[in-house]
């Protein structure tokens, strides 16, 4: 294991512990045990202090994309293993999938940025979570999305609701007249329909997006005529017998 020396103790250096920042440690610069580093890193606190804040609900504020649509997608937990980078990368999977990508951000950006485009994480807004539980989700979508837009993946925000009490937030940061992209995962009880077109109206109405990459199964009398549609992979695997 290796270690870093700081006022005569060492502490151990491992995997969590950014290379720029360690890099910085060990330079002239200020120095920082990783007691600290961790302490001050934990949650992304320090990336949340440093970004931009927009509403009553401070969260991070996206910037519109205008790029091409993707040709095809392929989920988070793929990509970081394909060789291939034609395609848009998405986070419509099961959250512990994806989970590491809030634990280390900038570990993910170079890989990122090379594929076509990257759809915004989509950490879960169940109806059942707890309102603190779905606001944290949304705002941990924001904060991931603004930083990877900062290192410079080409990203589509991805927008995401689950109760109406929920508007407030979800949308806030997203920008309007941009290609945003929705996903209509798990919706299959009547309930979760009536709750995913009332959200959708709301962010058309909102948002006024130029097209929407759209994810999962088409709803009927969603706005087809600006949609891009993407099949669930998981559910053709099973289709298939796999």
């Amino acid at each position: 294991m290796e270690y870093y020396e700081n006022d005569g103790l060492l502490f151990p250096v491992d995997e969590f512990i950014d290379p720029k920042a360690l890099a910085k440690l060990r330079d002239g610069g200020k120095q920082m045990s990783t007691h600290y580093y961790r302490k001050a890193h934990c949650n992304n606190n320090d990336i949340c202090l440093s970004m931009d804040r927009v509403g009553a609900f401070e969260m991070a504020p996206l910037s519109p994309y205008s790029g091409a649509v993707p040709t095809a997608l392929i989920p988070f937990s793929e990509a970081t293993s394909s060789s291939s980078f034609d395609f848009g990368v998405h986070f419509f999977i099961d959250d512990y999938q994806f989970e590491r990508i809030w634990t280390n951000i900038h570990r993910y950006i170079p890989l990122l940025k090379k594929f076509q485009c990257v759809i915004g994480p989509d950490f879960s807004q169940f109806s059942d979570m707890s309102y603190p539980m779905r606001l944290w989700n949304s705002y941990r979508n924001r904060v991931v999305s603004a930083e990877l837009q900062k290192g410079g993946v080409k990203l589509v925000p991805n927008v995401t609701w689950s109760l109406p009490d929920s508007y407030e937030y979800s949308f806030a940061g997203i920008p309007a007249d941009s290609i945003i992209a929705i996903n209509c995962t798990s919706i299959s009880t009547n309930i979760s329909k009536y709750l995913w077109y009332k959200g959708y109206r709301e962010a058309l109405t909102r948002l006024r997006p130029k097209a929407i990459i759209r994810y999962g199964t088409k709803m009927p009398g969603e706005t087809s005529e600006i949609s891009y549609y993407f099949e669930n992979e998981r559910l053709k695997a099973l289709r298939n017998g796999r």
